[in-house]
């Protein structure tokens, strides 16, 4: 056999054995674009509550806008679904005017059959809307994020004033929860653990966030829920800040099933033969 195409049979099994172990574009229901390979890159909303102090909660929620670049339109395997999430930061420390950390942090997503406007009603109806869809992962914080954070903090963020407005945001390491609500697909792919932190262990996620306090949702100004959070005299909990998220991270690696094995098994076979031959 000529080595061209010895070559050309190397690179067959070499593709075969790629498709073995590529992974599943679709899972839970969401199309996560197979040309990105391993990795996952959400982006999304978000609007958050307010601390001023320590040993304080914030949540946030917001829908995710984009998986691996396509949009709601295109990242469902089911036309009209969307993702959903519901951030908790709890037991603030080292607070400052510029900086703050949380001891407990969690991230629930959720999946929705039916897609909705979160400028639509309050903050809170939008909480209960979502907290009442389908569990589809739930991360929890992971310690040692190295920087100004302290090794047990789990998040952390920062402010700055931008002309007259608030502008912040967040930064956090996120595990699966392998035992919390989800679907068994998505805990076990999005369960990468890739994002090394400050100690050389790894998470499976990273959050980051960005937001400001100058376009509020009107129905929480309306209500009253987030009075105070343009002239400085906010209390903890209303809901100061509208902004965009992302999280990150590398899909797990996939076990080739016995099947597939057995046919790579056979082809590996099959270009020994062919080289017996070739030296015969």
């Amino acid at each position: 056999m000529s080595k061209y195409k010895l070559a050309f049979k190397t690179g067959i099994i070499a593709s075969s054995m790629a498709a073995v172990v590529a992974h599943a574009a679709v899972i839970g229901g969401i199309d996560f674009n197979g040309s990105f390979v391993n990795a996952h890159l959400e982006t999304a909303t978000i609007a958050q509550t307010y601390v001023n102090g320590n040993g304080q909660s914030a949540i946030g929620y917001g829908v995710i806008s984009t998986v691996n670049g396509a949009d709601r339109l295109d990242y469902c395997a089911t036309p009209g679904c969307s993702l959903y999430y519901v951030a908790t930061f709890s037991n603030s420390q080292a607070f400052s005017g510029a900086y703050v950390e949380f001891l407990e942090t969690a991230v629930s997503v959720y999946y929705a059959d039916v897609g909705f406007n979160l400028l639509s009603q309050s903050s809170n109806q939008n909480l209960s809307l979502i907290q009442g869809l389908t569990p589809w992962l739930t991360l929890v914080g992971h310690k040692n994020l190295g920087g100004l954070a302290s090794p047990q903090a789990e998040g952390n963020g920062s402010g700055i004033l931008t002309g007259e407005t608030l502008s912040g945001s967040g930064y956090g390491l996120f595990d699966v929860n392998t035992l919390g609500p989800g679907l068994a697909d998505v805990i076990s792919k999005l369960n990468g653990n890739s994002e090394q932190d400050a100690i050389g262990g790894f998470a499976d996620t990273t959050l980051t966030s960005s937001f400001n306090n100058s376009v509020l949702n009107r129905f929480d100004e309306e209500n009253g829920t987030a009075a105070g959070c343009k002239n400085g005299t906010a209390v903890q909990g209303a809901w100061c800040y509208q902004g965009s998220s992302t999280l990150r991270g590398q899909l797990a690696a996939e076990v080739p099933e016995p099947g597939s094995l057995a046919l790579l098994g056979l082809g590996l076979a099959g270009l020994a033969a062919a080289r017996r031959r070739t030296r015969a």
